[in-house]
């Protein structure tokens, strides 16, 4: 099974072969594994937040989950964050550290000949001229393609902090032009954003920090192109700006985050329902101004969605499916940099290139999240779930290790570090 979410892994390089959603196979070959076995405490909001979808979908639409449409489009949320659920039921002893280096070479190499095509026709900077002349590589959505960029952009850092080399240096320079040519700005900002998080110290208070701006910038910027004379409910916008990037921007501000706003404030504890967003909704029965229930609905799976991951998800799944997320990626986050810390400290630097790579990208997508539904989209988060997923099978990191760091980290206690026995760094295995 472990193979499987490695192949899955390698061919997240494009969207135009949708078998990399094939790191959920363990899901329907070994289900009973998941009894019996104790998991990091980021698996409880997820599993949460799951649960919550499944009822959501069921009260608002329960026909979608027969649909294929709903799987590739509304519910992808499926298909991107199955394989970290597969995670808990194979086991492998692989070294990340290898496998993920080997798969950065491979994923800048492979983009390459496009690349090279590219440049030759349209130059690099040409993006600048004519917005539509951007660089999509193997993927269909150049925001996509961006997303992935920025994503693979993580990992060769996370690699190059394992090891340096001239090797990665250089990749990693190819993977920027590459991420540059794609004109995808959201992208572009989560990766600017990694670096200074780096750099001063990967502190908790700057995510939380991070985390409210990115939050209260989206919904201050809904409020302020709500026009109060516009049904959002209903009204048809009509985009009039002819370059392609500024009619993106407009059909945002001016639509798609009052939209959303205003789906939330029909039902701002639970949503109007899972996919409701792109959706005609005839009318919304509200209880106490916190629960709407909507009805006269017209189903549409569709790749319209509110261009913002934290207000989509408010849109649709309200204060609890938000806060259910943002639990899970705070948790996420801090699991990473006690697992890195513990490979570097007792487990010999294995599997360090994983772990600071789970931490970087979440980062980076949470960042990406606020320009686009970066969140849910798999050519963004299948890559990070499928690490994560190899992860969560790994059996060559002390596991105990790692809860001792949360522990210490907890207490105030994170400097103090006792040595292992031979017995202990024996169980790592």
């Amino acid at each position: 099974m472990a193979y499987i979410s490695l192949f899955a892994l390698f061919l997240t390089v494009t969207n135009l072969v949708p078998v990399s959603a094939a790191g959920l196979v363990p899901l329907v070959f070994l289900p009973w594994r998941f009894f019996g076995r104790t998991y990091p405490t980021f698996m409880t909001p997820l599993a949460a937040f799951t649960v919550f979808v499944v009822i959501s979908t069921l009260l608002y639409d329960p026909g979608s989950f027969l649909e294929f449409d709903f799987y590739r489009r509304d519910g992808n949320y499926f298909i991107s964050y199955a394989p970290i659920f597969a995670g808990c039921l194979y086991t492998h002893r692989w070294d990340l550290n290898k496998v993920l280096r080997t798969f950065f070479v491979f994923a800048v190499l492979i983009n390459l000949p496009p690349y090279a095509y590219y440049i030759i026709h349209n130059g690099l900077f040409s993006i600048f001229a004519h917005a539509d002349d951007s660089f999509g590589s193997y993927f269909i959505a150049r925001n996509a393609a961006g997303g992935f960029f920025a994503m693979l952009f993580c990992l060769g850092v996370a690699c190059y902090l394992q090891r340096r080399s001239k090797l990665l240096l250089a990749l990693l320079v190819v993977n920027a032009l590459m991420l540059f040519s794609t004109y995808s700005r959201g992208s572009l900002l989560g990766t600017l954003v990694v670096l200074p998080y780096l750099y001063f110290g990967r502190k908790r208070w700057i995510l939380a920090t991070l985390i409210a701006c990115l939050l209260l910038g989206s919904i201050a910027m809904a409020i302020y192109h709500t026009d109060p004379r516009v049904d959002y409910m209903g009204y048809p916008f009509t985009i009039e700006n002819q370059n392609a990037k500024v009619a993106n921007l407009d059909i945002r501000y001016e639509w798609l985050w009052p939209r959303a706003l205003a789906y939330f404030q029909q039902s701002p504890v639970v949503g109007l329902g899972f996919g409701s967003f792109d959706d005609h909704i005839g009318s919304v029965t509200s209880y106490f101004n916190l629960l709407g229930i909507p009805s006269d609905m017209i189903i549409e799976h569709s790749d319209s969605h509110a261009h913002n991951s934290y207000l989509n998800f408010l849109a649709e799944l309200g204060v609890t499916g938000l806060a259910l997320m943002l639990l899970f990626y705070w948790r996420l986050i801090e699991w990473s940099k006690h697992g890195a810390a513990a490979a570097a400290l007792f487990g010999g630097g294995q599997n360090f290139a994983a772990f600071r790579f789970v931490e970087i990208s979440s980062v980076c997508l949470l960042v990406m999240a606020a320009t686009e539904h970066r969140l849910v989209s798999p050519s963004n988060v299948l890559i990070l779930a499928l690490v994560i997923s190899l992860l969560l099978a790994a059996r060559s990191v002390n596991a105990a290790a790692i809860d001792y760091l949360q522990r210490g980290a907890n207490n105030g206690s994170a400097g103090a570090f006792p040595l292992m026995t031979r017995r202990q760094r024996g169980d790592a295995g």
